[in-house]
């Protein structure tokens, strides 16, 4: 039941509650009238029994004082009856002596009595009231009066009793009158109590009216209200809030506005003119401007005015000149650059400032508000308005929209410098890979050299082989110039396949992306997130391009090695060409070292571990070509191997040692792949055999009686 009443309770309007109020305080001011004057009415009608009964025993005395002493009681009951026919209000006398002796006297007759001490109260004293004698058996207004004579001598009492039917009559016309002005007085004052609420609520409605209006957006609705009292004012108040509230929607909108256009333009400086007119505007200012700071050749900080926006129909009474190059300290500033530097904004009435702050201000400004702009933390300059011809108290939209705008603006000088910065490295990068760029193609033709330089060294090394005497050693000198010039064709190679995918690609693609977003490039550098790695991506470039370039050179200088090498092997084999087909006296482990010689390069770019077991032995007469192209071959056989095996570890063991008295055992073995067993026997056949690999020339292995070969 509450919560029915509760919701009951809300439902009602405000016109009802009044109303209901009003016509409840009628209700019960007319309660209370009733209550008042019913009763007033009753003991009206009482006092005037009591009045009659009064004037009755009054006239009963007259009578009766001499007529009862004398005992003359049929004068007295003579004039009991005449006053019982002249008043049929009266419904009985009763006389009754102290000895309770009585005479009672109604309309039906008279009779003496010996009364009880009811009759004869101790106390003598007037007594009236409503009630009922059980001597009569009805209920009347009942008066008794002392009965005295001759000086106040006691003799009895007079009881009078009066009908009530005119009392009851008289009351009940009371009752109903007063129902009857009491219902009139309901349905009147419910009436005047609707009308008056109506009239109490009419502007209520009207405002309720404007607020509907306002929450749909509508800021320009108004209540005109006119009633006189608080509502009014209530009206004022709310017309005032709705115009402080389009207000602050218009700086709001001002400020977004500032925000769009900022935001969406490269350069801040084309279009301040139009947010600063669009700030101006909205706020209701006279005029808005900014001022930038800047150091003087001394050392000073000074600012200067760069823009500024004027109300139409307004000027400025001071030439623009005024405003340019004002130094904060030393002319009366020095308050306000503290406030600036901390972020904080400074607003002021001109009249309460000092005389020198008042020297740089137009005598038109009244009221000012200014707010630092801040690039980075660091005080820039500062945008401020000012209010004219009369005095303004700035709120908290405006500061918040100042504010904002300062910010905004803080932000656009900032993304500017960034944008300036960014070309300038463009600049830079540009210059930079150009010169990279010469630098590469310097480097390629110096390869391009080189590699003519090894084809001329190939020829002439060719020439050399074919000017040689003998095929044997012109079969050597290829040969061992073959397994050089592997090592160089592999370098070339490397060369040729790192320069395919050289850094120069990607350099182009940099390059076309970086023209391809030329008219964004702010933009793509700041927001596209692969711009925002661009910049890692030149830095790994420029690293890359780095190593490549150490590579290279590594690489040519390697290749300078092998042509070193080359020339070498030409000097040695043309040694050994000069005594072909000549025995001579020669060390075993020399030819051994001298084959190794020609196969280093080799071993070293395959990672191959030489392992040397040589014995003191003393010169033998040997043909040194034939033992040295034995010896070479045997090497290259264990490097392939080892090649082919694929061990982490590579091994070669060289070891020259004695079989016998009259033999010398040289060994070679590696910890390669090895001679599958079925091929053992046909590889070390008495029969002389030819094999090619690869650009290797033949070689011929002649029998020797009784010779036992070892391998791994």
């Amino acid at each position: 039941m509450d919560t029915r009443r509760t919701r009951f309770g809300q439902r009602m309007g405000i016109g009802l509650k009044i109303a209901l109020l009003a016509w409840s305080v009628t209700l019960v001011t007319l309660l209370i009238f009733v209550a008042a004057i019913i009763p007033e009415q009753k003991h009206i009608f009482i006092e005037n029994l009591d009045s009659k009964g009064r004037g009755i025993a009054v006239s009963l005395q007259d009578v009766a004082a001499g007529a009862l002493v004398t005992e003359d009681y049929s004068t007295v009951v003579d004039h009991c009856l005449q006053l019982l026919k002249g008043d049929p209000t009266l419904s009985y006398l009763v006389l009754v002596r102290m000895d309770g002796y009585a005479l009672t006297i109604d309309p039906s007759g008279w009779h003496d009595d010996q009364l009880d001490g009811t009759w004869r109260p101790a106390e003598r004293r007037e007594r009236s009231g409503i009630e009922t004698r059980p001597l009569f058996r009805k209920r009347v207004f009942h008066y008794a009066s002392p009965l005295n004579y001759s000086g106040g001598i006691e003799w009895g009492w007079i009881h009078i009793g009066l009908s009530l039917d005119s009392y009851e009559r008289s009351v009940a016309k009371v009752y109903a009158r007063t129902a009857v002005l009491a219902m009139i007085c309901v349905l009147v004052s419910a009436a005047v109590s609707a009308g008056y609420a109506r009239r109490l609520v009419r502007p209520i409605g009207s405002l309720q009216e404007v607020v509907r209006a306002v929450a749909r957006g509508q800021l320009s609705a108004r209540a005109d209200i006119r009633s006189g009292d608080e509502i009014e004012s209530l009206a004022h108040s709310f017309n005032g809030m709705t115009a402080g509230l389009q207000h602050r929607n218009r700086i709001l909108e001002s400020v977004r506005f500032a925000a769009q256009t900022l935001l969406s333009t490269d350069d801040w400086r084309t279009v301040i003119d139009e947010v600063l007119a669009k700030l101006g505007q909205s706020a209701s200012v006279g005029s808005a401007y900014i001022f930038e700071n800047h150091i003087a050749p001394d050392g000073a900080l000074l600012c200067s005015q760069r823009y500024e926006w004027i109300a139409p129909g307004g000027a400025a009474s001071l030439p623009p000149s005024t405003w340019q190059n004002l130094r904060w300290h030393g002319a009366g500033l020095d308050s306000w650059v503290e406030i600036f530097q901390q972020g904080e904004f400074a607003s002021a009435h001109v009249r309460e400032l000092g005389e020198a702050e008042r020297a740089v201000i137009d005598p038109q400004v009244k009221s000012l508000m200014l707010m630092p702009i801040l690039v980075r933390g660091v005080w820039w300059g500062l945008i401020g308005f000012d209010q004219w011809n009369q005095e303004r108290e700035w709120n908290d939209a405006e500061r918040d929209s100042l504010k904002a705008a300062a910010d905004m603006l803080g932000a656009a000088i900032e993304r500017k410098r960034t944008q300036d910065a960014l070309l300038e490295a463009k600049q830079t990068l540009e210059q930079r890979v150009q010169e990279r760029t010469r630098e590469l193609q310097e480097q390629m033709s110096a390869k391009a050299r080189a590699h003519a330089a090894l084809a001329e060294a190939q020829q002439s090394l060719v020439e050399v082989s074919r000017r040689a005497g003998m095929a044997e050693v012109a079969t050597s000198v290829l040969h061992n110039v073959g397994n050089v010039l592997n090592s160089v064709n592999v370098s070339i190679t490397l060369v040729h396949h790192r320069l395919r995918r050289s850094g120069l690609r990607d350099l182009e693609e940099a390059l076309a992306i970086l023209r391809a977003h030329e008219s964004d490039l702010p933009r793509f550098l700041t927001s596209d997130p692969r711009g925002q790695s661009f910049l890692n991506f030149l830095s790994q470039l420029t690293e890359h391009l780095a190593t490549e370039n150490g590579w290279v050179r590594d690489e040519v200088k390697s290749i300078m090695r092998h042509v070193e090498h080359i020339k070498e092997i030409v000097a040695m084999q043309q040694s050994y060409a000069q005594v072909s087909g000549v025995r001579e006296m020669l060390s075993v482990s020399q030819l051994m070292e001298d084959a190794l010689h020609i196969n280093a390069t080799a071993f070293q770019r395959h990672g191959v571990e030489l392992e040397r077991d040589y014995e003191t032995v003393p010169a033998l007469l040997l043909e040194r070509h034939k033992i040295l192209q034995i010896l070479v071959n045997l090497l290259r056989n264990a490097k392939e191997a080892l090649i082919e095996g694929r061990k982490e570890k590579r091994i070669v063991r060289l070891r020259i040692a004695r079989h016998s008295d009259q033999w010398l055992r040289i060994s070679i073995s590696d910890n390669g792949i090895g001679i599958a067993p079925e091929n053992r026997r046909a590889f070390f056949s008495t029969a002389s055999r030819h094999e090619r690999r690869g650009t290797d020339l033949a070689c011929t292995v002649e029998p020797l009686p009784q010779r036992k070969w070892e391998e791994a």
